[in-house]
């Protein structure tokens, strides 16, 4: 079995049409029937003979593609297809057939019969090495590398909101969205110039043109000219903003715009339109990878704004780790000692404050009262008394509190051993004054972490709380 990328059209132009009628398809419409071709060079011959005027090097990428989608693929492969908005629809492949056809919807007449799962694969959950070559170019490419991963994913892992692992990318975007527009500015023309460009920033005015200019010199044989509109949002960017960008560049110059969050599937085509100057993409998963396998090339100012440290070297996400996260249990040397053997002095602290995206605050923790799967030193138990809540960026703050009524085991074996589900007793409290980042950010919780309710009631911000 392989595994395979196919795009149906520019920004998925046209997958809710093959999602529903069972199909995938290509385009190359002046190619013929692929069945009467036997090997890639036929192929290639055949598009010399189009109007399509293919550089030799174009011409052998596109011959790969459609020989790929024809020929390669068997009946039984899997098929990833983008939706849009980071996700993703996977079915079994079936046979190619040809449909010349003039009628309304997908025009193209390459297809290939496809199975799809209900299944969507969320590119938030997927390693940043699969999810970096999902934002390759190309329509057709091979997977296959990833076939374990993929297969996991569809056969899919359910987290509740506390238990679902926290990425060093997440912890990335954090630091990025804590920052102010001109601070994301300068530091996206920091990283430029980190991989090779000679860079500036533009005047600020925000939401006016270019951000960042820069100029990559391809080893003195030509300047590449590359200007980019930077957007530190939450919410998806549009194809009015691509087409903002496109219309600001000149003659022989390159449009990339970057964001914190992704792109609607409509700028997403645009972006990609045959016939228009492409405009490169970067989401903040992509933002993030780059940052990752640039990181000890950063300034050490720029290194300090995210909480994370490189370990021994594996892959790009997992060379990198969030120190504490998960591991704070270890306070007062707790963990070597016997559950139930020993009698512990009572600590400092009365308060566990765990991290919490905006959909698990919600439904968990204001809604359902309370908090589970997180994993903790049975014999922290009889000391925690309260369960604060620091709600991740842009929010970064400890916004509120509650009294633990009581704490239970989390059951089920997929969670692991010394989880926990902490249930409150009456409603959560929002803090009069909530406590935010402070002059060290390094201190935000990434995982469960001890402190006195006292001193979160007085404090401004996190240095107030664990300094």
């Amino acid at each position: 079995m392989s595994f395979y990328l196919i795009r149906v059209g520019e920004g998925s132009k046209y997958i809710d049409e093959a999602r529903k009628e069972g199909f995938v398809a290509i385009g190359w419409e002046e190619v013929d029937d692929l069945s009467k071709f036997k090997n890639v060079g036929q192929i290639k011959k055949a598009l010399q003979e189009t109007s399509y005027n293919y550089t030799p090097t174009q011409l052998a990428i596109n011959a790969g593609q459609v020989y790929r989608f024809g020929l390669e693929i068997q009946p039984g492969d899997i098929i990833l297809s983008p939706l849009g908005k980071g996700e993703y629809i996977a079915g079994e492949a079936g046979d190619y057939y040809f449909q010349k056809t003039s009628r309304v919807g997908c025009p193209y007449p390459h297809r290939r019969k496809v199975k799809w799962m209900n299944k969507v694969l969320l590119k938030e959950d997927m390693s940043t090495s699969l999810g970096y070559s999902l934002g390759g170019l190309l329509t057709v490419f091979s997977l296959d590398k990833y076939s374990d991963e993929i297969n996991a994913l569809i056969q899919g892992d359910k987290y509740t909101p506390a238990e679902k692992p926290q990425r060093v990318r997440d912890v990335i975007l954090e630091g990025l969205l804590e920052m102010d527009g001109r601070e994301f500015e300068q530091f996206i023309r920091h990283v430029l110039e980190v991989v090779g460009f000679s860079s500036e920033t533009t005047q600020y005015v925000s939401d006016k043109g270019i951000d960042v200019n820069g100029v990559l010199d391809a080893e003195g044989l030509a300047d590449i000219t590359l200007r980019v509109q930077v957007k530190r949002v939450r919410s998806s960017i549009g194809n009015k903003d691509i087409l903002a960008l496109r219309g600001a560049l000149g003659q022989g110059e390159h449009g990339c715009f970057i964001t914190t969050s992704g792109f609607t599937s409509q700028a997403i085509e645009e972006a990609e339109a045959k016939g228009k100057l492409h405009i490169k993409l970067i989401d903040g998963n992509d933002l993030s990878t780059l940052i990752l396998r640039h990181f000890d090339e950063l300034s050490d100012e720029y290194k300090s704004r995210f909480n994370i440290r490189r370990k021994k070297d594996f892959n790009i996400e997992e060379q990198f780790e969030i120190p504490g996260a998960g591991d704070r249990i270890l306070d007062l040397d707790l963990a070597s000692l016997p559950s139930g053997k020993k009698k512990i002095a009572k600590p400092d602290w009365d308060t566990l404050v765990c991290a919490a995206k905006e959909d698990g605050f919600k439904i968990a923790f204001l809604e359902q009262k309370a908090w589970w799967a997180v994993r903790l030193n049975p014999n922290t138990i009889p000391f925690i008394k309260y369960l604060a809540m620091y709600q991740v960026a842009p929010v970064s703050q400890i916004t509120y509190y509650g009294e633990v009524d009581r704490i239970e085991p989390y059951e089920g074996k997929e969670w692991g051993e010394n989880k926990y589900k902490l249930y409150l007793k009456g409603d959560p409290i929002k803090l009069k004054t909530p406590v935010g980042l402070g002059a060290r950010p390094h201190l935000k919780p990434q995982g469960p972490k001890y402190a006195s309710l006292d001193k979160i009631l007085k404090a401004r911000s996190l240095d107030d709380v664990w300094l």
